[in-house]
């Protein structure tokens, strides 16, 4: 009887069809955080900046004129400078480009198409919201947004594990208004509030709580707060 072997790309042929196809990371969308900073004269498009994801931007789309970009298909009528939004984007085709922007080129700013479009949720004043790392509610009556920056300190007490002192957690937070710079503040879990531009805010607690063995992310993190006039 004769014996037969197996060539190392006969195996891999087979672990290719039982194991199946699958998708390449080129399919997933990214969302970023943007902000109009002004528009295009020519043009009346939006000016982009993305002031918490700069670096990708750049890797994803290339470098642009003080970092700012050109959304070829958002126009000026729908939206206010200092708004945000978070967008998915990629680079623009040469036939989505406008005669305007080819023709009479207003900067040297890189054109973008925005291919999806999120706002964020609304601020509920006197209601427990939470609010996740990097993220804002937006008040649409003041045109402000307040937001989780970053997490500075967590020691709490992880589960699993006997304490002399229960630790405390403290995180930065951001509060911007349409054509203004952003203030940064800091808050302690339950120990402290801040009252900014009539708004009086409390946090209540930094989610998810620390587990012994479980090392947190800083995007995995939430703000539980109040927000009141």
């Amino acid at each position: 009887m004769k014996s037969f072997s197996l060539s190392a790309l006969s195996i891999l042929l087979i672990c290719l069809l039982l194991s199946g196809c699958e998708k390449g990371k080129d399919n997933t969308t990214i969302q970023y955080d943007a902000k109009i900073v002004g528009f295009d004269p020519n043009c009346s498009t939006c000016i982009l900046s993305f002031p918490n994801d700069s670096l990708k931007i750049k890797n994803e789309v290339g470098i642009s004129q003080d970092s700012y970009y050109e959304a070829v298909n958002l126009n000026r009528g729908k939206y206010a400078i200092g708004q945000k939004l978070k967008v998915e984007v990629r680079k623009a085709e040469d036939s989505e480009l406008n005669a305007c922007i080819t023709l009479y080129p207003s900067s040297k700013y890189k054109s973008i198409y925005v291919s999806g479009i999120e706002n964020y949720n609304n601020l509920k004043l006197n209601d427990t919201i939470e609010i996740s790392y990097k993220d804002c509610v937006y008040d649409p009556d003041r045109q402000c947004y307040i937001c989780l920056d970053s997490v500075i300190s967590d020691s709490r007490c992880p589960e699993g594990v006997e304490c002399v002192w229960a630790g405390e957690a403290s995180a930065r937070f951001k509060f911007e208004k349409f054509n203004s710079s952003p203030v940064f503040f800091v808050l302690k879990e339950g120990a402290e509030d801040t009252v900014i531009e009539g708004y009086k805010i409390s946090f209540l607690k930094l989610l998810p709580y620390p587990k012994y063995g479980t090392q947190i992310k800083p995007e995995d993190y939430k703000a539980r707060i109040v927000v009141k006039e």
